[in-house]
């Protein structure tokens, strides 16, 4: 899996901030973490978008999100993505993520070249670690706090991002979940 670079654009659902500063605190006791972006739930992958092609798309993405109501996200599980090492927390299953991610994809075919996740897991990127061992080490310490913390939300919107030369992401537009 590669992550993201600067320029790459994205449709993302942003954590809420009492979940962030909690993968936040988490993440302080790594030094792989210096660079990590905010963290947020890939609801597709690859989700690259350019900015130039953001507007020829808005309208078919604005119909797929409204016609999906708002959803509650509960994460229970981690997993991780090899070469490189990236540590993630997944959400139960929901038809929405489901639905979403399937027209997404649909619609975006031209923006799904590379790697393509068979099936699609959707998931918040944690951090990246240069060995298995140590992946498997901060994993441990990950399942912990998902036994010990309430990691639940309600989605109500996606967001379209840049990412930029500061590693963090810039949101260019938010689009509500539902009619």
């Amino acid at each position: 899996m590669e992550g993201s670079k600067p320029g790459d654009g994205g449709v993302f659902i942003f954590l809420p901030n009492k979940i962030t500063k909690k993968i936040y605190s988490w993440q302080s006791r790594f030094k792989e973490y210096v660079r990590m972006p905010k963290p947020h739930l890939t609801i597709m992958y690859p989700p690259y978008v350019s900015k130039d092609r953001w507007p020829g798309l808005r309208p078919q993405i604005t119909d797929i999100a409204r016609s999906i109501r708002p959803f509650t996200v509960d994460f229970k599980s981690t997993g991780y993505f090899s070469d490189p090492f990236f540590l993630y927390i997944r959400p139960g299953r929901t038809k929405e993520l489901d639905r979403m991610n399937e027209k997404l994809a649909g619609l975006l075919k031209n923006e799904l070249t590379g790697l393509n996740l068979e099936p699609f897991i959707p998931h918040v990127s944690i951090g990246n670690f240069s060995t298995e061992e140590t992946t498997c080490e901060a994993q441990i310490l990950l399942e912990e706090l998902i036994e010990i913390t309430d990691l639940q939300f309600t989605a109500g919107e996606i967001c379209y991002t840049v990412l930029g030369d500061d590693f963090r992401w810039k949101i260019h537009d938010i689009i509500s979940l539902g009619s």
